[in-house]
């Protein structure tokens, strides 16, 4: 695993983390497995499940989000949103994108998103779909319906009373307080991440996981999970796009598997042709990091395969 730099459209540095199938088996590129980590986390999180995609032939890379990572602890910009908000952040990831598919030119290119980078990655596709050999939403979820626009005037409350970079432990409470309920009596405040104790330990004494975002972080949250579930998404994402989607079945996020399940109908009822669902019994949020993990893993790992093999038509690059 490198960490490069590359800069953003705004000049701001963007750190990545690269996994390179030479320095893994030596064997040629396959083409490229882009990362998307989810909210209050980090790319390295996902050295387990790069490192087997990397020796399985694949450049892999994947990107800290603003306000997230060493960087942005470093900074004092732990759990900030940058100022064009979840815009941004998509900026960044096809930055990336562009940076690689370069390297890789003619190659096949699967994003694959966790959480809040499920629903990046899901809006994203519905912009540069054509461009990728598939999409993987993990720990997704559907809309929050009636509570979006109440959620989301809360958020903007929030920031007109703390302002925008004022840390917001009710909403904090609010978006996440409900998730440990099924898993009660609970040992922590994060048994709903995953079965395996030693995830959630770890998960908890890391600096770098679980802190307290802005105000304007969530109102973001709440703006993007909604884009990300609107009929202007699902119609605009490419219906020959092979897309997986894979949940736990006590994830909250996915609402205990009704959610995700959603997503996968909305998808199909938008012509979407090749959408497949993967509901492992349960598993909670953190798939990857589960007790079963080396099952998700090897499921993941036959998929992005199998699809690489299907003949290709070859994509022109979309100009950003």
């Amino acid at each position: 695993m490198d960490t490069i730099t590359i800069t953003a459209d705004d000049g701001a540095d963007i750190d990545v983390l690269v996994w390179r199938p030479e320095a893994a088996s030596g064997r040629p590129t396959k083409g490229l497995v882009q990362l998307c980590h989810g909210m209050a986390e980090y790319a390295a999180r996902y050295d387990q499940i790069a490192r087997l995609l990397a020796g399985d032939g694949w450049l892999v890379v994947a990107n800290d989000h603003r306000g997230h990572g060493a960087r942005a602890a470093a900074t004092g910009e732990l759990g900030t949103t940058p100022d064009r908000g979840y815009h941004q952040l998509l900026d960044d990831l096809s930055a990336v994108a562009d940076h690689f598919l370069a390297e890789v030119e003619g190659k096949p290119w699967f994003l694959v998103g966790h959480s809040m980078g499920s629903f990046l990655a899901r809006v994203l596709a519905a912009r540069r779909g054509r461009e990728m050999a598939g999409l993987v939403a993990i720990g997704t979820g559907f809309s929050l319906g009636p509570l979006s626009a109440v959620a989301t005037g809360l958020a903007q409350a929030q920031v007109l009373m703390v302002g925008e970079d004022s840390r917001s432990p009710l909403l904090n409470t609010l978006s996440f307080g409900s998730f440990n309920r099924a898993f009660q009596p609970a040992r922590t405040d994060y048994d709903w991440l995953s079965r395996d104790v030693r995830v959630v330990d770890a998960y908890i004494h890391d600096p770098l996981c679980g802190f307290v975002c802005t105000a304007a972080f969530y109102r973001e949250l709440v703006r993007l999970i909604e884009l990300a579930n609107s009929t202007e998404v699902f119609r605009a994402t490419p219906p020959t796009l092979p897309i997986l989607l894979m949940s736990g079945a006590k994830d909250p996020v996915g609402d205990s598997g009704r959610g995700v399940r959603q997503v996968a109908r909305q998808l199909r009822d938008a012509g979407v042709h090749d959408v497949n669902l993967v509901v492992y019994p349960g598993a909670r949020h953190e798939i990857l990091n589960e007790v079963n993990r080396r099952h998700v893993h090897a499921d993941l790992r036959d998929w992005i395969d199998s699809v690489a093999a299907r003949p290709r038509t070859p994509q022109v690059r979309n100009a950003r």
